[in-house]
């Protein structure tokens, strides 16, 4: 079952019954989608009445879930459809138990769609390992060292920028692909440093954050300190994350005038820049999702 699958579990009474419109906001397809699916493969409601609306059962829900899981990774619908209603189950390895072999050969996978400028195939390889292992393990274990050493590249002269910027898109692409599920109102808020361009680090968080039912909200990058300021007057989040990737760009962040809120901070150039009280540095996503879920 994907993450996405789990929070909609939680969400949805074991007595609900669900319009079309419903489900396939839950699942994050069209509702043409799912009228098609139920023509062609059988994958409408379990029971209908002569003169009503079609309406879906919870069990339908968990079934069109599973189609969706494998349709994320790869697998013809036909061939979900025929999977699911065999009554085959979907492992999800838990977090933190990704094999590293496992890891290390879909880097290679990325790293060959990346160097092809294979859009497509980048973003259904990063889909399918977060609807499979969750934000947080796709983050470690396959984003970060994949994005470690093509930013090494493209530091030499001459590197592959076309390449960089390629997966910079296609891990946001993927991201917006998978509806997190039900969250709660936005009480977090997620900014980068005036002039900091790197926004992917809060893109990832607030994806993770959601798989926890936890909402955020994000103003981006290069946030100007008065916007700051005035944003979190007037959200009064119950915590706020600044990230900064340089000690130079850390610095213009208004830190000391940051009251009313829980301030945390993120992101390498923060190791050098001395903080207010009370302010706590997350060094991993794992740890973000722990402090501030």
């Amino acid at each position: 079952m994907s993450r996405t699958g789990q929070a909609a579990r939680e969400a949805v009474p074991p007595e609900a019954v669900l319009t079309p419109a419903a489900v396939a906001s839950r699942l994050g397809v069209a509702v043409a989608t799912l009228r098609s699916w139920d023509r062609r493969h059988g994958l409408g409601p379990s029971s209908r009445e002569p003169g009503r609306h079609r309406r879906y059962t919870v069990g339908d829900l968990r079934r069109l879930e599973r189609v969706v899981h494998l349709v994320r990774q790869g697998v013809p619908v036909a061939s979900a459809a025929a999977t699911v209603s065999a009554g085959a189950t979907l492992p999800l390895v838990s977090p933190g138990q990704v094999p590293d072999r496992v890891a290390s050969r879909r880097r290679r996978s990325l790293r060959g769609a990346a160097e092809k400028l294979d859009p497509d195939a980048f973003r259904r390889i990063v889909v399918g390992f977060l609807d499979r292992h969750g934000t947080v393990d796709t983050w470690q274990k396959l984003l970060v060292p994949f994005l470690q050493e093509l930013g090494e590249r493209c530091a030499e002269p001459g590197g592959p920028v076309e390449v960089e910027h390629l997966a910079t898109d296609g891990i946001i692409a993927a991201l917006h692909a998978i509806p997190p599920g039900h969250t709660s109102s936005a009480s977090v808020l997620l900014a980068c440093a005036p002039d900091e361009q790197h926004s992917l680090p809060l893109e990832v968080l607030r994806h993770a954050l959601a798989e926890r039912g936890r909402g955020a909200i994000s103003l981006g990058a290069r946030v100007p300190p008065r916007s700051l300021l005035t944003t979190v007057t007037v959200r009064k989040p119950s915590a706020t994350v600044v990230w900064a990737h340089s000690a130079e760009l850390a610095r213009q962040v208004p830190a000391e005038e940051l009251t009313g809120t829980r301030l945390f901070v993120a992101g390498p150039g923060w190791d050098a820049v001395p903080l207010p009280d009370g302010t706590r540095q997350l060094r991993t996503l794992a740890e973000a999702v722990e402090a501030l879920a």
